[in-house]
């Protein structure tokens, strides 16, 4: 408790939470897009995610090695800045047939894995200097747990948002038939996504520049009971909300209502009785013999 009311690492904690939130908010074409249009086979997928673990690495080295000291804010602005240009150039080139490759369009995979570790290298540090003797295991549990659940809670509220874009961008036979006019919406869906994850850059405020920062919010910031409130209400509501609309979408009774992210279910009349056809076909029958 006396961890949850701390200023510096509500702020933390913020950061960790409404970053995924809205970052995550993805179009939900992206599958589609991958499978139909750019032809991504499951085998070629699997060695690009190979080739992208190793540049992953890679990029965890880098970070270690020249960029220890750097602004935290400044790389993580950076790297996501990088990592939407280049998937918006390798997705824009399928959308629009320029080049449809699963090789060119894996690419993709392969050059993000760099940005991603920086990302991931910074997270790490927070959480490092977030946690005191004794509590370290708390402290990432807890900080790990809050961005894990700003997922799913982004792909509800993504659920909804994209399921208003039409022609659906969810429905397979679209991309099949591939009009010109639903290029340009599906093009519209990712430029949203893009937007989203450039909003999410002002969550930065949230996070300390460095380690040095990090340790003054600690030693100077004061600690109240309304930021442990605030937190553990947060993130129940997310849990929550996040677990019933991901379940709902999941089955085909419910993944037809709007706050699942479909059109709405819509109740078919009921046939009409065998009697009821009886007596229709005999009123036709004396309205022929009239």
């Amino acid at each position: 408790w006396e961890l949850l009311k701390s200023k510096a690492l509500f702020f933390v904690i913020l950061y960790n939470f409404f970053t995924p939130v809205v970052s995550n908010i993805t179009t939900t074409a992206s599958a589609q897009v991958k499978k139909e249009w750019a032809g991504v086979q499951n085998f070629q997928n699997q060695m690009f995610t190979l080739v992208g673990c190793l540049l992953f690495a890679g990029g965890l080295w880098l970070v270690k090695k020249r960029f220890l000291h750097t602004s935290w804010r400044m790389m993580l602005a950076i790297t996501s800045i990088i990592l939407q240009c280049v998937d918006s150039f390798f997705s824009t080139m399928t959308i629009f047939d320029v080049v449809r490759n699963q090789y060119f369009y894996l690419g993709e995979t392969v050059l993000l894995e760099l940005p991603m570790a920086a990302n991931f290298v910074i997270s790490t540090f927070v959480i490092v200097e977030m946690a005191d003797d004794g509590n370290e295991g708390m402290v990432y549990g807890l900080l790990t747990t809050t961005s894990n659940l700003g997922s799913p809670f982004a792909r509800a509220i993504g659920n909804q948002l994209y399921a208003l874009f039409q022609p659906s961008i969810s429905d397979a036979d679209n991309y099949i038939l591939d009009k010109p006019s639903f290029r340009f919406t599906v093009f519209q869906s990712f430029m949203v996504s893009y937007g989203f994850a450039l909003l999410s850059l002002n969550f930065l405020y949230f996070l300390p520049d460095q380690k040095k920062q990090a340790q003054h919010w600690k030693r100077t910031w004061n600690r109240r009971p309304l930021y442990g409130i605030t937190t553990i209400v947060m993130l129940s509501c997310a849990l929550t909300y996040g677990l019933t609309v991901n379940s709902l979408s999941m089955f085909p009774s419910t993944m037809c209502l709007e706050i699942a992210g479909g059109s709405g279910c819509k109740t078919h009349p009921a046939p009409s009785s065998p009697a009821g056809n009886m007596l229709n076909s005999s009123n036709v029958t004396e309205v022929l013999r009239s």
